[in-house]
């Protein structure tokens, strides 16, 4: 049976401001700050999410917090307890394991075990890590042998610990679902699977990315109407790469980049999605990523939350959620 939880990116514009570091393709640092403000901690929502979502699972985004060393995160796992909310999973964004040289790539493991660790004690299911950073300038044609070491190793760790690690279709070439396929098969079952965020394809990347340039560069605003961004989209191709990753799927990210007045969710068809999925045979957990800007954050992702869940109760496979 699908299990149906939300992750605290969706509520990213409530919890503080965002830091993100990283070099770009080009070998630049690049040093992004997102000024949102403070209006909750993040351990206060599990049980909020419970409350207001109705859901016993939720998911949990590392960068969100200030560091391995963060109070917040200690407050975290007490949350979680306090609550009765299981984690399902921890997306966790250092590094680049497709980094070729030996001593790098050893740090970002190193760093990556660190994070792992500190999720784990609090029993979550999965962790996340990006098959090389999506801005890595160390993209290869076929997935290589330091990368397929690199997760044999993450993946040990993490099972070690009592949780499953998981690859996410998360840029660069991971974006390609033949070349995820290929990585997955390369590094067996075993290892890891796979996190399959539902927007995290070029189709949908590549607009987004124009999107914020016609808005006036990159750190400008969403544009006003984000549904007039996608709309003239021809999606085929991402419900194409759901039906090609389904066999090695464990958990999805049901990403939408906007909730309308109306209602309407997109820009992928769930419901479409979902029933694709469901053919192949999935009923593992899904993980609303509300990804828009703006408006109340906890009213869009009730909404998206609800249009998977009534998805899945016309096609048969009611959702767990919390009593």
């Amino acid at each position: 049976m699908n299990t149906l939880s939300v992750s605290s990116y969706s509520l990213r514009e409530q919890f503080g401001p965002l830091v993100f570091d990283f070099v770009d393709p080009q070998g630049n640092p690049v040093h992004i700050e997102l000024p949102y403000p403070k209006l909750l901690n993040l351990s206060e929502f599990p049980a909020r999410a419970r409350d207001t979502f109705g859901v016993d699972t939720i998911e949990t985004v590392a960068f969100q917090f200030a560091g391995l060393d963060d109070p917040e995160i200690d407050l975290f796992g007490d949350a979680l307890a306090a609550s009765g909310v299981r984690l399902v999973n921890v997306a966790i964004d250092v590094g680049d394991l497709l980094e070729p040289d030996a001593d790098k790539r050893a740090a970002d493991i190193k760093l990556t075990k660190r994070w792992i660790e500190r999720f784990t004690a609090m029993g979550s299911q999965f962790v996340r890590v990006n098959p090389g950073s999506p801005f890595s300038q160390h993209n290869e044609a076929t997935p290589p042998a330091q990368l397929i070491d690199a997760l044999g190793e993450v993946g040990a760790f993490a099972k070690q610990r009592g949780s499953r690690l998981l690859v996410e279709n998360h840029g660069g070439p991971s974006a390609d679902p033949v070349w995820m396929g290929q990585l997955l098969n390369a590094a067996g079952r075993d290892v890891c699977g796979l996190l399959l965020d539902l927007g995290n394809f070029d189709v949908l990347t590549s607009r987004a990315m124009a999107g914020f340039g016609d808005a006036g560069g990159a750190g400008g605003a969403e544009p006003t109407d984000p549904a007039e961004l996608y709309a003239s989209l021809d999606l085929t191709p991402v419900y194409d790469a759901v039906d090609a990753l389904a066999e090695y799927t464990e958990l999805v990210s049901l990403k939408a980049n906007y909730v309308t007045e109306d209602g309407a969710v997109g820009p992928v068809d769930l419901p479409r999605a979902l029933g694709i999925l469901a053919a192949r045979g999935y009923t593992g957990p899904l993980s609303v990523e509300y990804e828009g800007t703006g408006g109340d954050p906890w009213a869009k992702s009730a909404r998206v939350l609800e249009v998977a869940g009534s998805a899945l109760a016309e096609s048969g496979a009611a959702p767990h959620t919390a009593p």
